[in-house]
């Protein structure tokens, strides 16, 4: 056939194992998969243009544009049997024929011109129909799609998208007596409309907050209130709604006072501060009466709460936790929330199972810590990212630390390469493995799983389970809902700022908490792999082998951090590699015997002027490595991967353009290296067994328990107090102060009774009390009694200690400025919700001497057996790579990257460095260490592009749909009817508050409890009769 062959899989198997471009094959191979990469990088294209929701016009698409434009470039070209295209073709052994265009008479028009004409235009229309652009409403749920098969020589066919909308039906007959003119009504009641808006709560966690802490978190709650009622008050069908309400659980929020020498338990000077800025903050003033309406005061079986209204109507409920009572710290916290919110206002709610679960997949809870700061952009675009994706369990945001100092400066670039490189690959390739309890958004349903959120509520039985559990408690939420199958994505444009630690010694000992329970979470997950793998899609074998990678080498980091410092020196100072390696394993090793031997404040401050000192070391280790990038040139593998992480980090700053300046921090960063990869790790890893949360003490001031004494201190207070005691003997002054305190008591007890009787607002106590807490009272009152005729020897002073029980429940609220408040109670049902849930998991947990130096031993024992296996195999690879660093003449790898390859070294007879062609000599253990590195600093930087380019592609989404984020105000022919219902709704929220609680709530004391729930719906009704008496009339005329 004219010198041409057929082709067969021969050949091409020939064209693999015998490949030269002279060879027709060769080029034809080449030739095809230049078209199967243009053709995939073509179809990726039109994707991502779709996904960015730019869609080209219908007569400019390809499928409808090619047939001409191809008859018109070989119209043009192929003016003879061996053309242009015919020449370039039979460079692959391909024949083009293109004489059939040839006219014997040039004045005459071939018929088969006509015919190519009619059938081109009948092609691009055609394809205009195929492509041509469908309009959707924005309410509509689309879906976009594109041809499964591939056309191989057409590849504009396969470029097509098709997009199809999920919302349309068949149109079907129209009710009979149903007004047509209804069906697009904004207040008509759907069910569908009811199930898209999402429930919201706001819980934040606090402690001891400063002022400025707290403003930061209630200006970001009084900014999600503005746009919460903004949103709910625009009726517009299909805009993002949502419902919301906020929580502020207040730990440790109750002190002992002791007036007149009664003690009495009252809210402690950090909520005042929280309440008078509360105030500030919202302009709350007093009444006519002298009394706050938006706030109320009431007794709860967990201390007490406060219930405010914020100025745009949504609730804020301040519970005030006291540890005497239930349990504190920021897990009970959160258990707390779970199952108050969850529990007892879905599951507990009059529902069917089908609406229960609709309303637990459409709720969702925002966890905050109490000095966290937000825009409600960055809530909605987490809400965005959970209603678009019903898999996901939790969603987080970017944090950005905040404060003042050199230890800020670290964390600002520490927290930015994480979530650059570290959080966006984890979701592009797996999962998010924590979801940081400042700003995260948690789905209802998911930690309604009983393996979550009853697992959540497990106390410590193990050593293992106290590193676990209490010091990294969100990582261990998050651990469980990705073993129950559940995605934790990472929303980068979603921004919140949080303060971080300032000082050295709060920063240490906040990664002492962190850094054990990172790891023990880890390697939880790592051990139970199959299971992980099993019930969560999106937990690969792969992904399970890059976290063993990243966890393994985190804990080989004091030893490769060790031999660079050690190898820097020599090369920096030009030193004997045996003197160096001593001079920084003494003060490593003197740090190590602290760790073990004497208390924290001790290691700390040895820490702080030994990371000053080796961040002059770190100058020489800069000197070194520029040195040796000079030597060496930059085609060395250790150079190569200094300029390589170096570029890295550059180009992750150009890609976030916000954060850009976080790059100026990595000065610190590096200066920080040894401090940060040495002796915390090893001062978190020593102090495994302690189990607080900061210094001991300052965790026992926060607790309320006495700082131990040393030996010398114990000695000298109990002299003092056997001196005091045989004083008061001898004087018989501890007879008159005993006599001095039972009157003042007795005293204090008739004003406090009197008081009761005659409180502000006129109502007697026992009106305010619970008919279940008049019974408990009853009940203990009566065991009071037989006891005190049992017991003859019980005092009058403890006669009156339970005399003021009952009173002293009530005496908080007549404190400091939160006597103005309103008083309330808690229904029957919260009241027994709270006792019950008690009972069963938050009682305070009361150990024994015994048992507590059992936890401490098990504690200890875990800290040595770990600590003493990493510190075993860091000094094994220390000792290794310095020992082969020293005999690489003989135990080297010789690597010459080209053939010409030249470099600098020093003549060991002149001393002077002379130009060589000798091979590089590269130590096997070093180089695989580097190799290994750089393996997982490019999936991190891989799953960092593919992250900002689904980044990028919301942020157009989000342009797009600008309006939806916004309050689209248009012409309402119903302005009346709106008015009338908005009016309706302001009205039934400020009277009652029972609404938003699906099961019991609770209720102002003089509250009129009437039912008012069905005043819209009567509206409504009314509303629809004049409209169907209208259309009657209408007809009949």
């Amino acid at each position: 056939m004219n010198g041409h062959t057929k082709l067969n899989a021969s050949h091409f198997i020939k064209a693999f194992f015998s490949f030269h471009t002279k060879q027709h094959y060769t080029r034809l191979l080449l030739l095809s998969c230049s078209i199967i990469a243009l053709h995939s990088f073509m179809r990726v294209i039109s994707r991502f243009l779709a996904a960015l929701d730019l869609h080209p016009f219908s007569f400019i698409h390809p499928l409808s544009i090619a047939p001409l434009i191809a008859y018109g470039y070989v119209r043009y070209v192929c003016q003879s049997p061996t053309c242009f295209i015919a020449r370039r073709l039979s460079r692959y052994g391909l024949r083009w024929v293109c004489d059939q265009w040839f006219q014997e008479n040039q004045t005459m028009t071939s018929p088969d011109f006509y015919i190519c004409i009619i059938w081109l235009l009948v092609g691009c229309y055609r394809g205009w129909r195929l492509v041509r652009q469908r309009y959707f409403d924005t309410t509509e749920e689309i879906i976009s799609s594109m041809p499964p098969v591939c056309n191989g020589l057409c590849i504009e066919q396969s470029l097509v998208i098709f997009q199809h909308s999920l919302n349309r039906q068949e149109k079907t007959m129209l009710i009979e007596d149903e007004d047509p003119s209804d069906e697009n009504d904004e207040l008509r009641i759907r069910n569908d409309e009811v199930d898209r808006v999402s429930t919201v709560y706001g819980c934040a966690t606090m402690w001891h907050e400063t002022e400025t802490e707290m403003r930061q978190v209630l200006r970001s709650i009084l900014k999600l209130d503005v746009d919460h009622a903004t949103r709910m008050n625009n009726k517009k069908v299909g805009e993002l709604r949502y419902r919301l309400e906020g929580h502020i659980f207040f730990d440790d929020a109750w002190e002992d006072v002791v007036e007149e020498g009664v003690e009495k338990r009252q809210p402690n000077e950090y909520f005042h501060m929280f309440f008078d800025l509360l105030n500030e903050m919202t302009g709350e003033r007093l009444n006519e009466e002298g009394k706050m309406e938006t706030r109320i005061l009431v007794n709860t079986p967990y201390g007490g709460r406060l219930v405010v209204k914020l100025p745009s109507g949504t609730l804020l409920f301040v519970h005030l936790k006291d540890k005497k009572m239930i349990r504190h710290k920021k897990r009970w916290s959160q258990v707390m929330y779970m199952y108050y919110l969850l529990g007892h206002r879905i599951m507990d709610c009059p529902l069917s199972i089908e609406d229960r679960q609709q309303m637990a997949d459409n709720t969702f809870i925002l966890a905050i810590d109490g000095d966290s700061k937000f825009e409600p952009d960055a809530l909605l675009r987490l809400l965005h990212l959970m209603n678009a994706k019903s898999d996901i369990g939790c969603a987080c945001g970017r944090i950005h630390p905040i404060g003042n100092g050199i230890m800020v400066w670290y964390q600002k670039f520490e927290y930015a390469i994480a979530h650059w490189f570290q959080k966006a690959a984890e979701h592009v390739f797996g999962c998010v493995l924590c979801a940081p309890g400042c700003f995260s958004l948690f789905r209802a349903s998911a930690l309604m799983d009983d393996n979550i959120m009853h697992k959540y509520t497990k106390t410590a039985s193990e050593p293992r389970h106290y590193v676990q559990y209490d010091q990294g408690e969100d990582r261990w939420l998050s651990t469980l809902l990705l073993k129950q199958g559940y995605r934790i994505e990472y929303a980068a444009a979603s921004d919140a700022e949080t303060y971080a630690p300032e000082g050295f010694e709060e920063f240490f000992n906040q990664r002492r908490r962190w850094t054990p329970s990172s790891i023990a979470n880890t390697v939880d997950l790592l051990m139970d792999y199959k299971r992980a793998s099993a019930n969560n899609d999106a937990i690969s074998y792969a992904y399970i082998a890059y976290q063993f990678l990243v966890i393994f080498f985190s804990m080989l980091g004091p030893a490769i951090i060790f031999t660079m410092l050690v190898f820097a020196q020599v090369a920096a100072f030009g030193l004997n590699s045996s003197d160096v390696m001593w001079y920084n394993a003494i003060p490593i090793g003197l740090f190590i015997l602290l760790c073990f031997t004497t208390e924290s404040n001790v290691q700390l401050i040895y820490a702080k002027y030994m990371s000053i000192a080796y961040a002059f070391v770190m100058l020489a280790v800069l000197v070194a490595t520029s040195s040796q990038i000079v030597l060496e040139t930059v085609l060395a593998p250790t150079s190569m991967f200094i300029v390589t992480m170096v570029g890295i980090f550059f180009f992750a700053a150009c890609l976030h353009p916000k954060e850009f300046t976080n790059i100026i921090h990595g000065i610190v960063f590096f200066l920080m290296i040894p401090s940060t990869y040495v002796f915390l790790t090893l001062y978190s890893l020593i102090n495994l067994n302690v189990i607080t949360w900061g210094t001991r003490e300052a965790v026992a001031k926060a607790t309320g328990q006495k700082t131990k004494a040393t030996p010398m201190q114990q000695a000298i207070d109990m002299v003092v107090g056997v001196v005091k005691r045989g004083f008061r003997l001898i004087s018989c002054r501890e007879n008159r102060e005993n006599e001095e305190k039972r009157r003042r008591m007795e005293k204090k007890v008739e004003k406090m009774e009197f008081a009761l009787r005659n409180i502000e607002n006129g109502v007697d106590v026992k009106k305010i009390l619970d008919e279940d807490d008049e019974k408990r009272e009853q009940k203990t009152e009566e065991t009071q009694t037989t006891s005190t005729e049992t017991s003859p020897e019980v005092s009058d002073d403890q006669k009156s200690q339970n005399t003021l029980q009952k009173a002293n429940r009530y005496v908080w609220m007549t404190s400091h400025n939160l006597k103005n408040c309103e008083r309330g109670k808690l229904k029957g049902a919260e009241r027994q919700f709270w006792q019950e849930l008690i009972d069963a998991y938050l009682t305070p947990i009361k150990t024994t001497p015994a048992e507590m130096k059992e936890v401490a031993d098990g504690l200890a024992s875990l800290r040595n057996q770990i600590a003493f296996t990493i510190l075993l195999v860091n000094s094994l690879l220390a000792m290794a790579i310095i020992l082969l660093q020293k005999h690489k003449n003989v135990l080297s790898i010789k690597f010459k990257p080209h053939q010409n390859f030249t470099h600098t070294k020093m003549n060991e007879t002149t001393g002077k460095f002379e130009l060589t062609d000798e091979p590089l000599k590269i130590d096997p253990l070093g180089m695989g260490i580097v190799v290994f590195l750089l393996v997982i600093l490019f999936v991190q930087t891989l799953g960092m592009l593919l992250h900002r380019l689904n980044t990028m592609i919301g942020a157009f989404q989000e342009v797009k749909n600008l309006a939806e984020y916004g309050v689209t105000i248009e012409t309402n022919t119903k302005a009346d009817d709106e008015r009338i219902m908005t009016n309706a709704r302001l009205m039934i929220n400020s009277t009652v508050v029972v609404e938003g609680h699906a099961a019991d709530g609770y209720t102002r004391h003089r509250a009129d409890e009437a039912d008012t729930g069905n005043v819209l719906y009567k509206l409504q009704k009314a509303r629809l009769a004049k409209r169907m008496q209208r259309s009657a009339l209408s007809n009949n005329n």
